[in-house]
């Protein structure tokens, strides 16, 4: 069979936005099943001109990594909107009930990062013959930390169920075929 034309190969098998799990756990809640959506890691490269006469000519600069979506199911049991409220006592973040514990302590990259764990996007998918999904991919985010969250609304008109709204910054992505087991686990 030509491998050309990918559409009459039945081992051809295209990734699925619904096939995937989220590897996440915050304050020793693990909170795979509650994800929603979220977005792949994307990068950008800067790109620098240098002007020759009456030309520009281009040269690549620095990667960025773009920050991340995670939307989540906030349920009763585990309580999400609980667990990421206390995310900010892990990270160091005290009430401001005296100028003691307003000015006492900060955040920092570490306490940030290792109090959301390991985050890993996991890409589901089948193998040619075969019924069983098994992990095709694994995105992780490493020394991610959360800048947004939105605990949702409530609204006396709906009955859809309340989301929460994450963005998280990562330092870098890594991106491994199959399941394997992640930096740091």
């Amino acid at each position: 069979m030509a491998k050309s034309n990918f559409w009459l190969n039945p081992e051809f098998e295209p990734k699925r936005q619904f096939r995937f799990l989220i590897e996440l756990t915050i304050g020793g809640q693990n909170l795979q099943f509650l994800a929603r959506s979220v977005d792949r890691p994307s990068y950008t490269i800067s790109d620098n001109p240098h002007q020759f006469f009456n030309h520009t000519f281009y040269y690549p600069g620095r990667i960025t990594w773009n920050t991340i979506s995670l939307t989540l199911v906030d349920p009763v049991n585990p309580n999400g909107a609980e667990v990421l409220y206390e995310y900010l006592s892990s990270i160091g973040i005290q009430k401001p009930t005296s100028n003691v514990t307003a000015t006492g302590t900060t955040i920092t990259k570490e306490s940030a990062s290792s109090a959301l764990g390991n985050l890993v996007i996991k890409e589901m998918g089948t193998n040619p013959g075969s019924p069983d999904t098994v992990v095709k991919g694994n995105w992780q985010l490493l020394n991610a930390f959360l800048t947004e969250v939105n605990f949702g609304s409530h609204s006396y008109d709906s009955e859809d169920m309340i989301d929460i709204q994450m963005t998280l910054r990562y330092d870098w992505a890594e991106y491994q075929q199959g399941d394997v087991v992640a930096r740091g686990a």
